[in-house]
């Protein structure tokens, strides 16, 4: 994956931005009521805007469709009234047809607004019988082009429309949020920012990270189709359903965080809901794309594309990561004979010791890790893909997360004595790390702990108690937050602990779970834990804590079981009863799991950026959250949608693949909780990447 625009790219964006974020622009939304403004058209024409798809030779800029989305997202975030994503397409489509009627067109178009929908002002192209034609706003009609080829050029070009419009409702929804963010940082309620109130904050909080999420979602199907993949014609029709029906919502949260003032015509934020709904509902009702989408992905069904041509960024895994991700699956293939494959289970029931000790032998257990403590100095991303083909075999890695965290918390804070001692037991699979993050009354305000750990000379005597100790029982290790100085504010007393599990007056005691997951409580009475185990600072445990979270808060380790969630639903659908019927033969069944893809494919996204940011030096405190808190909120939405879909066979466990899709639903609560809740990731985003005041 690269996120980076090049050059050309930025400076496009850039004068579309300055273009569109003028107080000109705004008039003319307010005095347009709806319609197009026929000045500001020729302004963006001239700015070569709209023209920008057409070939060179034509008077166009024979751009990208990447560029184009840049544009329209510009566009957007001005409530520009202007069909700007139409005529680009419309621009596009003409200037691939021959003839003089389409060049005649294409030149009068950048001087009056030219679309496919009927609008006052503007020319509109239709599919009339066998024939494109271009009707004038004067009802005059003409023949532009006829024949199998211009109906695939027609049809592509309203693909492409469909994308740009998404483009312009994520410039649209998100300006929409940053508005209201704005004014909620500044409007007081009880002596408060209204920012500050989490019922205001955390629905802002949840729109913009739809709003990114359709972003990513856009930018993938672009490169989807310059790549030429299958799927590209299925995603198309999820990107429009996705970003109109999440635009739709956060502006109608954006106006309703300005209150009364929200309905005045005084303030601007009206214009974007008016705005938003004519572009989001031009084509009918959203959820009919799900349908779509499910027909292309499932029924067949086919649609023309547009050359997208070169995007600039690269939303795939490279050729390196597909050819590492192939290298484990064949290590797998041998390694997971029938009888692993029957202890395989999510949790960490599913540690298998032997297998665990044959992948750290071949370097798979942490490629990542420097070679001098055993990995192979594999990239993030590589691993990443490594973790898509660990669950197409069923492997828990809950156990190989844990310990990672540990042990990058050594390397990096770990004392020599320290290092030499722990890091080759773990990079061998002799030994296993656990988290002693969470306490039974902080709960994900870690930082309340109250676990003691009071110096004793070389020593360090720790009593308290922690929850949540995930493999705490299969543990050699684990990785603690203890209270070191109770005077000081509760984020700078605190020092980190990674020492062995085996020390006496450490008890555990096993806590059964909803989802069929052990965990436990663990009890420290007095335990005599070595200095030489800490790690940082004393009382300097935030540093070290934050470069942990660093590593929870990415999302990828929740995300990757949304992938057999979807692999199971699609097997059970494509599953006959006694009948001969099939569920995935209904167009509703169809569009119920192209949304689960939809959703599967953002959050995908949303986490590959965690792991590209930290790669490019592009991470910043809301990126990671934003993954977590998304990746695992739709996860139980989907989950509970798809137990939901196929009851009652999902209660009796009638298949294995219903079995997974029942036990998924409620595996999927827990994800909303572990490493943070979601309450938690929507605080951080609202405070970092909105400037919000802390909930």
């Amino acid at each position: 994956m690269n996120l980076e625009l090049n050059e050309q790219q930025v400076m496009m964006q850039e004068a579309a931005l300055r273009f569109f974020d003028r107080e000109e622009v705004v008039k003319a939304a307010r005095a347009s009521k709806g319609g197009a403004d026929a000045a500001l058209w020729r302004e963006a024409a001239d700015m070569g805007f709209v023209a920008m798809r057409a070939p060179e030779g034509k008077g166009g800029l024979g751009m990208g469709l990447m560029e184009a989305a840049l544009i329209c997202e510009a566009a957007g975030r001005g409530a520009a009234p202007i069909p700007i994503a139409d005529g680009i397409a419309a621009c596009g489509l003409l200037g691939v047809l021959e003839g003089e009627a389409a060049a005649g067109l294409l030149e009068e178009s950048l001087g009056a607004p030219i679309g496919f929908d009927a609008q006052p002002g503007c020319a509109q192209l239709i599919w009339d019988g066998d024939a494109l034609h271009a009707v004038r706003p004067n009802g005059e009609k003409q023949l532009i082009g006829s024949g199998n080829a211009a109906k695939q050029f027609f049809e592509a070009a309203l693909t492409e429309r469909a994308l740009l419009r998404a483009a312009w409702l994520v410039g649209a929804g998100t300006r929409a949020i940053e508005m209201a963010s704005a004014y909620a940082t500044e409007r007081k309620q009880f002596d408060q920012p209204i920012g500050a109130f989490q019922g205001v904050a955390f629905p802002l909080a949840d729109s913009i990270t739809e709003m990114e999420g359709g972003r990513l979602l856009l930018w993938r199907t672009i490169w989807g189709i310059s790549q030429g993949q299958a799927d590209a014609g299925a995603l198309s029709a999820l990107t429009s359903w996705w970003t109109a029906k999440t635009a739709r919502t956060a502006v109608r949260r954006a106006l309703r965080t300005f209150g009364g003032y929200g309905l005045s015509d005084e303030y601007d934020i009206h214009l974007y809901f008016l705005a938003i709904d004519r572009v989001a509902l031009a084509e009918g009702d959203p959820e009919d794309r799900l349908v779509l989408a499910g027909d292309r992905l499932w029924a067949g069904a086919q649609v023309a594309l547009p050359d997208a041509g070169e995007t600039g960024v690269e939303m795939g895994f490279t050729p390196g990561e597909q050819a590492f991700a192939a290298e484990v699956r064949r290590f797998l293939e041998t390694a997971v004979t029938p009888e692993v494959r029957a202890q395989a289970r999510a949790s960490t029931d599913g540690h298998i010791p032997e297998l665990h000790r044959k992948l750290a032998a071949s370097g798979l257990a942490y490629p990542d890790w420097p070679k001098e403590w055993g990995g192979q100095d594999r990239s993030p991303m590589e691993v990443t893909a490594l973790g898509r083909v660990f669950e197409e075999f069923g492997i828990s890695r809950i156990p190989i997360g844990c310990t990672n965290m540990g042990a990058r918390m050594t390397m990096k804070f770990g004392s020599p004595d320290m290092k030499a001692e722990i890091l080759p037991r773990l990079a061998d699979g002799s030994a296993l790390g656990c988290l002693g993050f969470t306490e039974p009354g902080s709960g994900s305000d870690m930082y309340a702990a109250r676990t003691r750990a009071v110096r004793d000379g070389d020593d360090w005597i720790i009593s308290g108690q922690k929850m949540f100790t995930t493999g705490a029982h299969i543990s050699d290790y684990i990785l603690m937050l203890a209270r070191t100085d109770p005077d000081a504010p509760k984020h700078k007393g605190i020092t980190i602990f990674f020492f062995p599990m085996d020390l006496p007056g450490i008890t555990i005691q096993p806590v059964d779970t909803l989802q069929d997951e052990r965990t436990n409580i663990t009890f420290y009475d007095e335990v005599r834990v070595p200095d030489r185990y800490r790690l940082g600072e004393v009382n300097g445990g935030l540093k070290v804590m934050a470069a942990a979270m660093e590593i929870e808060h990415g999302g990828e380790g929740y995300h990757i079981y949304h992938h057999s969630l979807m692999q199971a639903a699609v097997e059970w659908a494509n599953s006959a009863d006694a009948k001969g019927a099939r569920p995935i033969d209904k167009a509703t069944v169809r569009a119920r799991l192209a949304r689960v893809r939809a959703h599967m494919e953002i959050a995908d996204l949303m986490c590959r950026r965690v792991t590209w940011a930290i790669e490019a030096g592009r991470m910043n405190r809301a990126i990671g959250p934003m993954a977590k808190m998304f990746t695992t909120e739709i996860y139980m939405e989907d989950a509970g949608d798809l137990a939901a879909l196929a009851a009652p066979g999902t209660l009796r466990h009638e298949t294995p693949a219903l079995a997974k899709i029942e036990e998924s639903h409620r595996q999927s609560i827990g994800q909303t909780i572990y490493g943070g809740t979601s309450e938690v990731h929507r605080g951080i985003i609202a405070q970092h990447h909105l400037g919000l005041p802390r909930a």
